[in-house]
């Protein structure tokens, strides 16, 4: 079976072709639809070598030392060196998909944070008072209060690290047009 080589093209068809993915890519709704077409087009092996090029970058991103990321994800200084210049040049994609996964990360962990926080809350002086207020205004603003209290740079932080699939999350976002 030949091999294909896409420089062996002229220019206009590469342009075409790199094109078609990315239409292929943004007509997908959801993130189901996104998983079905992954799994089709990728073995998992080659999914988990492109998820670890995203931690690098994510691990990069937060200053993490080259032999701490090593050791965490069982990667070569030459991948880390290689995803680091990719960081620095001009390139925006690993950018703009750490950005957006560590606020994911952040919504997940503020869930489960507030789902452990409503099953210990009477156990909580402003959980007595919560339950015992009769309306939404007071326990509203106790949340408010709190949440207020938590320190953005430690959830951020935690977000860095987080496993997502510690739980389930559905992104829903509209891709309609």
């Amino acid at each position: 079976m030949p091999v294909f080589h896409l420089n062996s093209l002229p220019k206009e068809k590469r342009i075409q072709m790199i094109g078609e993915f990315y239409d292929a890519v943004d007509c997908l709704r959801d993130r189901n639809e996104v998983r079905f077409f992954l799994k089709s087009l990728l073995s998992a092996e080659e999914i988990a070598m492109l998820m670890r090029r995203i931690e690098i970058a994510i691990l990069l991103s937060a200053n993490v030392k080259y032999a701490d990321i090593s050791k965490m994800l069982g990667v070569g200084n030459g991948k880390i060196a290689f995803v680091q210049r990719a960081l620095q040049q001009d390139d925006n994609g690993y950018k703009i998909i750490v950005k957006r996964l560590v606020e994911n990360r952040k919504r997940r962990l503020m869930k489960i944070k507030n789902e452990e926080k409503r099953a210990t809350a009477s156990e909580t002086p402003f959980g007595a008072i919560k339950n015992r207020s009769r309306n939404r205004i007071l326990p509203d603003l106790l949340d408010a209060v709190i949440k207020k209290l938590d320190d953005d740079k430690e959830l951020e932080k935690e977000a860095l690290l987080f496993t997502p699939s510690r739980a389930p999350f559905k992104n829903i976002k509209d891709r309609s047009k």
